[in-house]
């Protein structure tokens, strides 16, 4: 009898705990402790500054560009990610650079980084990334367009600011080393090696995971 009791008494604790829910330990990171996040997405509108002593930096004037990206949170601080962003651009120097009359930028990337909350409201986010850069390039009174390609090294660095666990404000910074592949030996470096510097601002819309 007393074993049946014994045993009686074991199945019943064995039960109760495995009824009992197990949470995850709360991160910094969580807006809500019970509500850790999984990805977030970001829109954002920046202005490119062309720093070198290059035909970007020299031969033409950049428009106001927009940037979407979708970051997946890998930890709760580290993230992976894809964007994409768009601008145009207008040649100042013609004789320089040739009869363009607009130019269409745009890249494809990926990138890694790390997220981190300086307290409820405020966090910061670097990222590291490379993307694959098109230039269309409009030739006047013309119905055809040619095209450049080439690759942009970047990092981009951003101080957000959150409303609630789901809506945020950003502003970013993001230096970056565009490398293009026009065929010139002549004026290789001047024509194919950039430095330029993006500052915008934009939205985040946080999606959660409420069952951690």
């Amino acid at each position: 009898m007393k074993k049946l009791l014994l045993l009686g008494f074991i199945l019943s604790v064995s039960l109760g705990n495995a009824q009992t829910e197990v949470l995850p330990t709360p991160h910094k990171n969580w807006y809500e402790p019970e509500d850790p996040e999984t990805v977030f997405f970001g829109l954002s509108t920046y202005f490119p500054n062309a720093l070198s002593d290059s035909s970007l930096g020299n031969d033409y004037s950049f428009d106001a560009g927009i940037q979407f990206e979708v970051n997946v949170f890998l930890t709760p601080q580290f993230v992976a990610g894809v964007y994409g962003k768009w601008h145009e651009g207008e040649v100042t120097n013609i004789e320089k650079i040739g009869n363009i009359s607009d130019s269409n930028f745009s890249e494809y990337g990926l990138s890694l980084g790390y997220y981190q909350a300086i307290n409820r409201q405020f966090n910061y986010m670097i990222t590291a990334g490379i993307g694959a850069v098109t230039l269309n390039n409009t030739v006047p009174f013309s119905p055809d367009s040619f095209r450049e390609n080439g690759t942009s090294y970047k990092i981009t660095g951003e101080l957000g600011y959150r409303f609630n666990q789901t809506i945020a404000l950003f502003a970013k910074v993001s230096p970056y080393y565009l490398v293009l592949d026009i065929e010139n030996r002549a004026y290789n470096d001047y024509l194919n090696k950039h430095f330029l510097i993006d500052l915008g601002f934009g939205l985040r819309v946080h999606l959660h995971n409420p069952n951690g």
